[in-house]
């Protein structure tokens, strides 16, 4: 069986070897990518598919997403600040929560090129048939909170990890468990990290508008004391921030937080739409990227967005970077996010060996500077 040629009028590969091909062409067979290189060279090595005047890029990835609440899109208004946000999807779950399986709704917010998601979830192994059956992988992480408990092993495949929902609702005990557990599997642990505005001045001096909604609807763990920390600070004595951890927002960091992130090799996910739904502010992206911390980009949840499109997640990173060069953009959403997942091999690249999946760049990006 010869394999199928797609040809292209540009490849922009994520591959550091070939980060470029004019005139290009794919070879595909079984799934993978079997070559990849000029159009000279595979035109005749099997029938042919001739994809026009585009480029491609490798599948994309949402390294942050909260699907099982993809039918409250539209239910939330923009702009209500992070107190009043939360207590608005507080009550819809309590009178709504999956009365509307998800995958009947998120299959038409995702957008042209996601190849895989991130799915941070309360309950794993809600339906995600639609998706698949569009090729798009899942990564299923199931999230917790609260004190200590036995953390649910009967998902454990080579796919699922575990995350923290966020210092200030999850016990410090588990908080380290949890991120012991995906050491001891080799999987990402995920953690919302200075999103909030007021997170900071509750470590640190447990005060605060912030404080008084925690404690008002019980949120904080039993026995909780504040550390005089920052938050990323305080994540850092807790021994839980390294290459294997993907921080998700990161909103309220100043130079010192960014000099833990960067030392400690921490991954941090942005999901800038979503900051300036709910309100909460913007993270300081340049900073962030000229400390060359890896960044992967997210859209969060149809709760605090309008779809879950990664292409307009990349146009937010580019409108506050706009001197980024495409491959540092693309990167966002293809290499870095497979690699903190265990999928550089999968996904990430168009490179040979890697899964035939790939995105077509928008066209008034063409001329950007590679």
């Amino acid at each position: 069986m010869y394999p199928c040629i797609y040809k292209a009028r540009r490849i922009i590969t994520l591959d550091p070897d070939v980060p470029e091909i004019w005139d290009a062409g794919l070879a595909v067979q079984h799934g993978r990518i079997v070559a990849v290189g000029p159009w000279s060279e595979l035109k005749s090595c099997g029938p042919v598919h001739d994809l026009g005047p585009v480029t491609l890029v490798p599948g994309l990835i949402n390294a942050h997403a909260h699907l099982e609440l993809s039918h409250l899109a539209g239910a939330i208004p923009q702009g209500l600040g992070f107190s009043a946000w939360a207590d608005s999807l507080f009550a819809l779950l309590r009178t709504s929560a999956r009365k509307q399986n998800s995958a009947q709704s998120f299959n038409d917010y995702v957008g042209q090129g996601l190849a895989c998601v991130l799915d941070v979830c309360s309950r794993p192994g809600h339906t995600y048939a639609q998706l698949e059956q569009a090729g798009i992988h899942i990564v299923s992480v199931q999230e917790y909170a609260g004190r200590v408990r036995k953390i649910d092993d009967t998902a454990n495949t080579l796919t699922w990890s575990r995350a923290a929902h966020a210092l200030y609702s999850t016990q410090a005990e588990f908080v380290v468990q949890l991120k012991q557990w995906c050491e001891n599997q080799g999987k990402v642990f995920s953690i919302h990290l200075a999103e909030v505005p007021g997170e900071n001045e509750f470590f640190v001096h447990g005060q605060g508008q912030f404080a008084e909604f925690l404690r008002a609807r019980r949120i904080l763990p039993k026995n909780f004391q504040s550390p005089g920390l920052s938050a990323v600070a305080y994540a850092r004595s807790l021994g839980v921030l390294n290459a294997r951890t993907l921080a998700v927002h990161c909103v309220h960091v100043d130079d010192a937080d960014i000099d833990v992130l960067a030392h400690s090799g921490t991954r941090v996910c942005l999901c800038l739409r979503s900051n300036a739904w709910i309100g909460v502010g913007q993270p300081p992206v340049a900073a962030l990227h000229e400390a060359e911390i890896p960044l992967c980009v997210g859209t969060d949840s149809l709760a605090s967005n309008t779809d879950l499109d990664i292409w307009a997640e990349l146009r937010a990173v580019r409108a506050v970077l706009p001197t980024i060069t495409l491959t540092e953009l693309l990167a966002m959403a293809t290499r870095i996010p497979a690699e903190l997942l265990g999928l550089g091999q999968e996904y990430g690249r168009l490179a040979v060996g890697n899964r035939a999946c790939w995105a077509v760049l928008p066209e008034d990006w063409a001329e950007l500077p590679v």
